[in-house]
């Protein structure tokens, strides 16, 4: 028996060393292959400051190579960061953000030399979806991705806007598959532009949005104009169209859970997406939910915290209207959501 545990034990130990040696020459992959894709590309060595290797999926096998790895660089004092194959030796599929800061400020300026506001705020996303603004060997410039066929998604805020002035964007500009979202802002404090933001609702940072104007499929710039009602601490942010209105009601007996809000009814005439905000003093750890009835049953539904920067309400919901018109009425409560659909 003890002949069999120090057996155990030595193929134990030897399967330990061949993962740390397998570690170890993932690494010098990494490093090799973003070293010479630099090379290649730009014609200069960069100091490697870091490498990640990307974990494998559970439906993987632990001993595998990693899909791929992202080395940090630093070169004449700039950070940037390159993304390699480990598993498969494919260098059509590495790309980097070494020159991004240089091609959104392109883009940037474009923008901006097209509206006429009082205070603008952006953000420019393309490339790979494993890193912000990655792109291939054969892209090195703002010419180079206008006439790619790579994804563009330029999302905008701005305060004071003259929104006759967004029809003097050309929205093919940048090439294929350039995508705009504009957002009319009614507070002089811009928040963080939210990641993705085109002609969807952004549930995160949307509770001071009055307009959207954004692209469709065809390049065709459409409009949508928001009403926002605030009751206390409770903020509705739905689309004019939609007729929304929101009063405080009673609402059903008290159950275990903690209310943070009064109950609200909320009316909708219309087609359209919003969202629900609320300031009651949310703790980052703390997990809160949406209490709404709607035809005599209760629901439950998690509200997030707000990640956008100064945010005034610091938590929301985002809501999915119908084609018909609807009413409920809901309270926000101090539950765990994820917990309760365990019991």
């Amino acid at each position: 028996m003890k002949r069999k545990i120090i057996f155990f034990l030595l193929v134990l130990s030897a399967l330990t060393v061949l993962a740390g040696c397998a570690g170890i020459s993932y690494d010098m992959t990494a490093r090799d292959r973003a070293q010479r894709y630099i090379k290649e590309k730009y014609g200069f060595s960069a100091e490697i400051t870091n490498v990640y290797l990307a974990e494998n999926s559970w439906l993987e096998f632990n001993w595998e190579a990693p899909a791929f790895a992202k080395i940090g660089m630093k070169h004449d004092g700039k950070e940037f960061e390159v993304l390699v194959t480990i598993r498969e030796n494919d260098p059509s599929a590495s790309c980097d953000n070494y020159e991004a800061d240089i091609i959104s400020a392109d883009i940037g300026s474009y923008v901006k030399s097209r509206l006429r506001y009082d205070d603008i705020a952006l953000r420019i996303d393309y490339g790979n979806g494993y890193g912000r603004c990655m792109l291939p060997i054969d892209i090195r410039s703002a010419e180079d991705l206008k006439k790619s066929d790579k994804d563009k998604i330029i999302s905008v805020y701005t305060h004071g806007l003259d929104n006759e002035s967004v029809d003097s964007i050309n929205t093919s500009a940048y090439g294929k598959n350039t995508r705009f979202g504009i957002v009319e802002w009614r507070e002089s404090e811009l928040p963080e532009v939210p990641y993705g933001m085109v002609n969807g609702f952004p549930a995160d940072c949307g509770w001071a949005v009055s307009a959207i104007h954004f692209t469709n499929s065809d390049g065709m710039w459409e409009h949508t104009g928001y009403d926002r009602i605030t009751i206390d601490n409770v903020c509705l942010v739905m689309p004019a169209e939609c007729g929304a209105t929101m009063e405080k009601t009673d609402g059903p007996g008290e159950p275990d859970d903690v209310p943070v809000t009064d109950w609200y009814r909320i009316h909708v005439a219309g087609k359209g997406s919003g969202a629900v905000y609320a300031a009651v003093g949310a703790k980052p750890d703390d997990e809160y939910c949406i209490e709404y009835v709607y035809n005599g049953k209760a629901y439950y539904e998690r509200i997030p915290h707000t990640d956008a920067e100064n945010a005034e309400y610091e938590l929301y919901s985002h809501r999915q209207s119908t084609d018909r018109e609807y009413e409920y009425i809901f309270r926000i409560v101090k539950r765990d959501f994820y917990k309760d659909m365990e019991t």
